[in-house]
């Protein structure tokens, strides 16, 4: 089944897309027929054009559109222009209900549609109760259903009514196997779940809160404390359950229900409930902690040879200076000696004489030391923690790894540690593959020809870190960390998807994707070499690439002083009279719905959760907010958080502002939400968390950081936003964000500056069909690259030496576009796919083939971005656009100097998410009033041309009021 990141047709009707639809949808679902037209000519000609938006309606959504005044002058005039009526900015709604009521008569009976009566709600049940067998999941149904019933030819009921069918057939289902496990399990299960939720005489909380806690930052004690929650939590013996009943997503359906409930919570649900909520919660629990267990090491490990690495550089240095000194004392001691006469003997109390002794002694030692350091320092301070390891580490090794590649050395050194811990072993055999231990511990591994125990040890444990960010070792058991290919379609579903998967990615299959690359290659860069001299951007100076001027924009004093009458008349507003003048308009607080078994509303629900979203987006806290509002409680706030505010309600809220910014008349200025960029901003966290990680270019050698990492789009809404570590590339995560669009956004091109560039990403946008136009810095030193040796690039010749391997593009394409069609249906986050890519084994021919093509899609953009202006504009606006948005971000996340208090994952996905909500309600506010503001100055008489206005920002912030005291009108 095809599982659509856009939105539905039946989603889109709601969201209104008709207020933008592209040529290629105008010509296929809003063109009428000469027989339509037949039809429609038998109405009065002010009547004409409502029946034939009904009936293309009809035919799209299975609905008959309630405000017709809605939508947009280009639809209503792509239809009045087939009938040959004048052009109108209104459609004629008949106003006797007769004659309306003949219309839809009239259209139902023409275009074959049945009404949704009672025999068509039991096909449709019948369908459904089909498809929930088949295991499919609610929201799938739901999304499908809609597209069933147009098929079958039947109006759809109200999107209300169908999800209440699909809602409680499912459950109705659901409960069915709730007993069907309940059934299966002994007296011995029931026990070990119910003591899972229970607490302990040692502990206040339940083992079921205490492992949904997210990780600290790495330390010894954290990975022992993992570990042991891991083998714990495997000790809970589920192998006699038979759950193939249940069908992956329902476990973690199930789970992701189970994680937002307290223990108390679940204690309340019937038992038939309650225990297969948990065991679908272990079961995915089991996965998290491996997941947690692996980055742990990764981080534990990555920040010891950190540590090393800066206190060798110290040492280093300091007996590099002291190594001057002692320099100049054995130079004075050698010419002394060689002074002295050749048939005379010289004692040591003469040279002493000479050269101090604790002096010279000192020197000699000196020497010795810089020259260890040298040959062994690194491996030296490494090994120098070898005992720091060692106390997770004989835990750490017993875990199940597995190999790709059919390299067995790492695995063979993991069972040689194992038997030295359990004594089955005295010593490292001679025969042992070390070739995988680091380089600068090779120094030490071996004395005698006997291997080093320790240098061996931590060689292994680095090796493990580097083999499971490539993939090359895996735990089938975990959730990231799995074989490669399970991350994708397999074999078997991969050939009955294909076919779909090459349309709807609009690619030629593998025989004929080099010609269609060859073609596009030569078109663009044949394009480049006419347009290379007519503008000054760049040269070639003796076979060398140069730019003449920076590539950022020129900002114009009439659009400095647009943007200064602007800020100057916004009037000030404070933060929570803003949102909920934008949620009058928007609707966004009626996404915050409850986890199910929450149906009533607390007290003060409005006013409250207004104030836990101000708490969050503030970094206030909601002590501080508690503090700040009359008649709300800490206990008010932290109910609000707990069962309204996760990442579907925050994401939903989100995209309603986005998609009703979107259509506001002035935000067709900026763009059409086509073109989007990508960026991170860095937050300090004083919490010990495993997201945070040290980023000494802003924060010091000794404080760590987060990352927020947001997609913008050209009209400055956020449409994405993620929580990320500093440490990893933020290329990593730029196709997340676009393949997770929930809005009626349809983004096409995409950019970011270079720290989200990488050949990989080049290859995985033009697969899946977004062009990429990163800002690269040191634009001159990229590497260029031909089809063929042969081939003459013009201007561009002396740049372009290197060629790629196209046999290995053709012999892996059906596997890259498995992977990119994998990635566009969402069965693996974008950047677990692109971090194994990054991290590929010199094997590899599939991240290889994707090297290569994104070479080719590099090169091609690079020489266009060298030779077109107007690219470069638009790449330096929108990078622009996401850097104005981070003042914003700055100004409303001001408490607690503007730093996370929490190392929680989830807290600091809600706290970030709510930032990007209350950035889209600025947006939202902020967009008609500057409208306003510029009709009033052309008024005047003063010219205000479209292209200055797409220049300012509708981001001015400094009108809203984040702080103080809150609700004090309300």
């Amino acid at each position: 089944m095809k599982k659509s990141v856009k939105k539905t047709k039946q989603q889109t009707y709601l969201s209104h897309l008709t207020h933008e639809c592209s040529d290629e949808e105008l010509a296929r679902d809003w063109t009428v027929s000469p027989q339509d037209k037949k039809q429609i000519a038998q109405y009065h000609k002010q009547y004409r054009l409502h029946f034939a938006i009904q009936l293309c309606a009809l035919r799209l959504y299975g609905r008959f559109i309630a405000n017709v005044h809605s939508l947009s002058p280009r639809l209503i005039n792509y239809i009045t222009a087939q009938l040959g009526l004048p052009p109108t900015l209104q459609v004629t709604v008949p106003t006797r209900e007769a004659t309306l009521y003949e219309q839809r008569k009239h259209i139902l009976a023409y275009s074959k549609f049945k009404k949704y009566a009672s025999k068509a709600d039991a096909t449709l049940e019948k369908w459904i109760l089909g498809k929930i067998k088949e295991k499919w999941m609610p929201k799938e149904i739901i999304e499908q259903a809609s597209q069933y019933l147009l098929n079958q030819k039947i109006m759809l009921p109200a999107v209300s009514e169908l999800k209440r069918k699909v809602t409680t057939l499912y459950t109705k289902q659901q409960q069915n196997l709730f007993y069907l496990i309940y059934s299966q399990l002994t007296d011995e299960i029931k026990l070990a779940l119910n003591q899972f939720i229970n607490t302990s005489d040692k502990e206040k909380r339940s083992f079921f809160g205490i492992v949904k806690e997210f990780p600290p930052y790495a330390s010894t004690a954290a990975l022992n404390r993992y570990l042991e929650y891991y083998e714990k939590i495997c000790k809970i013996n589920l192998s006699n359950i038979d759950l193939s009943m249940l069908s992956n997503k329902l476990v973690i359906y199930c789970y992701q229900l189970a994680n937002q409930y307290h223990a108390d919570d679940m204690k309340r649900f019937a038992e038939a409930k309650r225990y297969t909520l948990l065991i679908c919660f272990i079961i995915e629990t089991r996965k998290i902690l491996l997941d947690y267990v692996i980055a742990l090491h990764d981080q534990f490990v990555s920040d010891m040879m950190r540590r090393s690495k800066n206190s060798f550089d110290e040492k280093f240095k300091e007996y590099r200076q002291r190594l001057k000194q002692a320099n100049d004392i054995m130079l004075k001691t050698v010419e002394f000696l060689m002074s002295h006469a050749e048939n005379k003997p010289i004692t040591m109390s003469q040279v002493y004489s000479h050269v101090n002794e604790n002096h010279l002694k000192g020197a000699v030692e000196d020497c010795y030391i810089y020259k260890r350091l040298e040959e062994r320092g690194f491996a030296d301070t490494l090994c120098a923690r070898y005992s720091t390891l060692r106390r997770y580490l004989s835990r750490f090794i017993q875990l199940p790894f597995q190999n790709e590649h059919g390299n067995q050395s790492l695995l063979k050194a993991i069972e040689i540690i194992r038997s030295l811990d359990q004594g089955d072993l005295k010593k490292i055999p001679q025969n042992t593959n070390i070739k995988f231990v680091l380089n600068e511990l090779q120094s030490v591994l071996k004395t005698n020809d006997i291997i080093n125990r320790n240098p061996f040890e931590i060689g292994v444990a680095i090796a493990i870190k580097d083999a499971l960010r490539s993939g090359d070792l895996y735990l089938p058991e975990s959730k990231k960390h799995v074989s490669f290919w399970n991350l994708v379609y397999g074999e078997s579903e991969w050939k009955s998807k294909k076919d779909q998967a090459y349309r709807n990615l609009k690619l030629p299959k593998a025989n004929n994707a080099i010609q269609f690359v060859k073609e596009q290659f030569y078109a663009e860069t044949h394009q480049a070499q006419k347009r290379f001299g007519l503008d000054p951007f760049a040269i070639i100076e003796n076979g060398q690439l140069k730019l003449t001027k920076d590539d950022a924009l020129d900002i114009l004093s009439s659009i400095k002083t647009l943007q200064h009458t602007i800020d100057a008349n916004l009037q000030k507003i404070r933060i929570e009279q803003l949102l909920m003048e934008v949620d009058r308009e928007t609707g966004f607080t009626q996404c915050f719905t409850p986890l199910p078994g929450h149906h009533t509303k607390p007290k003060l629900f409005y006013k409250t959760l207004i104030a836990a979203i101000i708490a969050l987006s503030t970094n206030l806290g909601v002590v501080a907010m508690a503090n700040s509002t009359d008649g709300i409680t800490i206990d008010m706030l932290r109910h609000v958080i707990n069962y309204y505010i996760r990442e579907e309600t925050l994401q939903a809220a989100n995209a309603k502002i986005v998609d009703c910014h979107h259509q506001l008349p002035l935000s067709s200025i900026y763009g059409k939400g086509s073109i989007s960029s990508s960026d991170g901003q860095r937050f300090g966290i004083t919490a010990s968390s495993l997201i945070s990680a040290y980023y000494p270019r802003y924060f010091g050698y000794y404080d760590k950081a987060v990352g927020i990492y947001t997609h913008v789009s050209d009209q400055y809404s956020v449409f994405s936003t993620k929580v990320i570590s500093c440490s990893p590339r933020e290329a990593l995560y730029v196709l997340d964000g676009l393949l997770e669009n929930n809005t009626i956004l349809n983004v096409t091109e995409h950019t970011t500056d270079t720290a989200g560039f990488t050949e990989h990403i080049f290859a995985l946008c033009y697969l899946l069909g977004f062009y990429f136009m990163p800002r690269i810095r040191d634009l001159k030193d990229q590497q260029l690259y031909k089809l063929d040796a042969k081939d003459h690039m013009g201007d561009f010749n002396v740049l372009i030496r290197k060629t790629v391997n196209l046999n290995l593009i053709e012999e892996q394409w059906d596997q890259m576009v498995r992977v990119a069609a994998s990635l566009k249906e969402r069965l693996t986050p974008a950047h677990v796919i692109v971090q194994r890519l990054s991290q590929h084994s010199p094997s590899d021919r599939l991240a290889k083939a994707f090297t290569a093509l994104g070479r080719i899609i590099k090169t091609q953009y690079i020489l266009r971005y060298l030779t077109d202006s107007e690219l470069r504009r638009r790449v330096q606006m929108q990078l622009n656009r996401g850097e104005y948005r981070h003042k914003l971000s700055r100004w409303i996340f001001f408490a607690n100097q503007g730093e996370f208090q929490t190392g929680d994952y989830e807290e600091i996905m809600n706290k970030a998410s709510c930032l990007s909500l209350v950035s889209n309600s600025v947006l939202y506010w902020n967009t008609p009033r500057i409208g306003n503001i510029i009709e009033a100055i052309r008024k005047q008489g003063t010219l205000v041309e479209n292209e200055t206005i797409a220049r300012i920002s509708p981001l001015p912030f400094k009108h809203v009021i984040p702080n103080g005291t809150y609700f004090i009108t309300a």
